[in-house]
Order: C-alpha cells, then structure tokens, then sequence
C-alpha cells in the first residue's frame, strides 16, 4: 500500500465526515487507507463513524480509545498501518483536487526527504502560515498576548514565520505544522513517531526535529493546496489574563518541555 492517512478525532465527528468525503472523492492512483483514532469523544463520533462512513468506505477503519493527546493518538493508529508513507492530518482539513498525489511523489522520488508538508490555505483562500523556523523561549507569549506588538515581539515573530521567504515555492524548512504533513514510513519508524510527553502543542516541532537529528530533511511544497478550517490565533487579550487561558496554559507548557528537551542539542 501506498499511503496511510491517519486522523485522531475528538469530538470533530461533522469535521470527520467532511474530510473523509474530500478524501474519497479525489482521482488518485494510489492505494491508501484512512485511520481514524477516536479519542474518547463525548459527542457520538465513534458512533457516527461506525454507522455512517465504514459501511460506506472501505478504505477508513476506526480504532476507538481514551484521550491520550495529539501524538499518542497518532502513535496508535499507525501502529497497524500498512503505507510506504504516512500522512498526518487533522480533522478540520479538506482536500483539493488530488492534492495526495503530487505530495507524495515530491517526497517519495528524493531519498533525502524525510518530511513534506503543502501550503495551508483558509477557507477565504488566503494562505496559513505552516512552515516555521524554530521557536524560542518567549516565541509563545509573543504570539498568544500583545507583547507580540512589541518591537521585540515584530522581530521574533518575523523571524518564526519565515516572512522573508517567498512561499510560492518548495523550500526546505526547520518544521511544519501537524494539521499537514506526510513523513515516510522509515522515517517514523526511525524517530520512534511522536514523543507523547507532549499532550497537545510542540509535537509537530518535536517529530521535524528528530526527522532533521536522524539525517532526513523537512520540505515545504506549496505546489498543492489543503483547506484548514484553523481559527487565527487571537492576541487579544491582555499578556497576564492569556496566562490564565486553559489552551496557552497548555501551549506554554509543552513549549517548556520541548526547550528543556532541545536545550543542549
């Protein structure tokens, strides 16, 4: 087989319908498979999946566990998968003409490529930062609070956006963001998959940091696109109050494990 799809689910049960439709409906001539890891939704998913999309298609198994975060959910799936090449999404990506097929290839004909990711677009077709160098102590807080205003914050925050590249072309990059990407089997197998110590945030930097440890490199392919119905992230709030934020609490501690980790290397 070709390609594994792996999707971890947790209460995006519509989100799940809408990617499996975009994903079935494309002209690929690769063989694929499509696993869904529920994560212990609380909203009828692993239900609904059973009964409306597997009798549908054949090529999504469902694997129904407990919410053990991003990572570990993905790390689950792929266990039994049967591709050449795994590809990582999230459940609110819709595909775009066969946008498989060319991702594929550009990462499979380089034995160098270890990771591809394509360009993000939003559903008003403009384009989703997803390729990023690597981040800094305080790179969170500027992009969660105003403090990302700053003069300091300007520079940093250019700086991890890569705005002085111009992401009309395929470049190779520090790490992409996990809504997207497609890694080789022997890869992942190579890197031992996600580092689950991370719950949610930071596992993506994480995974393309191993990938780059291990000798393989990480590309950006804007040649296709995906749809990633992605909230911008808001910096409204004051620095303080976004501290007390359960998601940017979350944010910043997987942050702080991941610079702890990478501190020395």
């Amino acid at each position: 087989m070709d390609l594994s799809i792996s999707l971890v689910n947790y209460n995006t049960k519509n989100l799940v319908k809408q990617f499996v439709k975009s994903a079935s409906s494309l002209q690929s001539s690769l063989s694929y498979e499509i696993i869904i890891t529920d994560n212990g939704s609380r909203d009828g998913s692993a239900d609904l999946i059973e009964r409306e999309i597997l009798p549908k298609y054949e090529t999504v198994r469902l694997i129904r566990g407990k919410n053990v975060g991003f990572g570990a959910g993905h790390n689950i799936g792929l266990k039994s998968a049967q591709g050449e090449v795994f590809m990582i999404v999230n459940s609110d990506i819709v595909l775009l003409e066969d946008a498989i097929t060319p991702l594929y290839r550009f990462l499979t004909e380089n034995t160098a490529y270890g990771i591809v990711g394509p360009k993000l677009i939003y559903p008003d077709l403009s384009i989703q930062p997803s390729c990023r160098a690597w981040p800094r102590l305080l790179t969170p807080i500027y992009r969660r609070t105003k403090l990302g205003r700053t003069l300091l914050g300007r520079r940093e925050l250019l700086r991890y956006d890569i705005n002085d590249y111009d992401k009309r072309h395929p470049k190779k990059v520090d790490w992409l963001a996990g809504a997207c990407f497609m890694i080789k089997k022997n890869v992942w197998t190579d890197i031992e998959g996600f580092d689950e110590r991370y719950f949610m945030y930071c596992e993506d930097i994480d995974l393309c940091r191993k990938t780059w440890g291990a000798g393989y490199e990480v590309w950006y392919y804007p040649n296709v696109a995906m749809i990633h119905y992605h909230k911008r992230l808001s910096a409204q709030k004051k620095w303080w109050k976004s501290l007390f934020d359960k998601t940017t609490r979350v944010h910043i501690a997987s942050h702080l494990k991941y610079i702890k980790k990478w501190k020395s290397r």
